[in-house]
């Protein structure tokens, strides 16, 4: 039952090297893979420079295909998603994630972090609003439940919460305290970060509409092993 912790990271330069500290000590996680989403700035390199597989895509093919990419290269079948824009990321914070998983308490553990008692009361007690968090740890078989074309952009977070329950998989959330990361508008500056913004939220509100609504996904369950289409990358290992 080893650990595989995967990174779709594009342009993290700032917050990358960080993340990969905490992941390549710590004793529970067996193995990193990075994928670099067609990173413009000095991802790749400074990924490079840690024991870890890098993939470095050539263009840029959103965070869902990375992630699939990820996947494919992961030798361990508990798959811990991270983001690499976090700042103090602790041992604790990544056994607080794992640890459910490797016990058998959930099948899925998403990591949301702490917005205040309130806000984490009606967000993960009464529901208001999806759980879309970059931050989870998942069997294998849970991420296989998703049919490729959902494994793309902005739809993998909300389509994994569905599909898992839809194959009767168990979930949770843990909330994580203390932990920091970069907001869009800081990473590519104001109107740039607002306009993807606009783009993950329109394509999540689209994408609920065809989980719940129209249900489209029942005619193409026989998909979800289709191979994706083949891209250039770089292989570092």
């Amino acid at each position: 039952m080893g650990i595989s912790a995967i990174i779709a990271a594009y342009n993290e330069e700032k917050t990358i090297a960080e993340v990969l500290t905490a992941l390549t000590r710590n004793p529970l996680i067996d193995e990193v893979v990075v994928v670099s989403d067609g990173s413009t700035d000095a991802t790749v390199e400074i990924a490079r420079s840690f024991d870890v597989t890098t993939i470095a895509l050539r263009e840029n093919r959103g965070k869902g295909y990375a992630m699939r990419v990820g996947v494919d290269y992961a030798r361990y079948d508990i798959l811990f998603f991270v983001d690499g824009d976090m700042f103090a990321l602790t041992d604790r914070h990544i056994e607080s994630l794992i640890r459910p998983v490797l016990s058998g308490e959930c099948d899925m553990n998403i990591g949301v972090r702490n917005r205040g008692p309130v806000r984490n009361f009606f967000h993960l007690q009464m529901k208001v609003g999806p759980v879309l968090s970059g931050i989870r740890v998942m069997r294998r078989e849970v991420w296989e439940t998703v049919p490729v074309r959902y494994q793309e952009r902005f739809k993998i977070e909300a389509a994994l919460n569905f599909f898992c329950s839809q194959a009767g998989y168990q979930q949770q959330q843990t909330v994580i305290y203390h932990l920091g990361h970069l907001v869009k508008e800081s990473k590519r500056g104001l109107w740039p970060g607002l306009t993807s913004r606009w783009e993950m939220s329109r394509e999540v509100v689209l994408l609920h509409f065809d989980l719940y609504v129209f249900a489209t996904w029942t005619r193409d369950l026989a998909e979800r092993r289709t191979p994706l289409p083949a891209v250039e990358y770089d292989l570092f290992e």
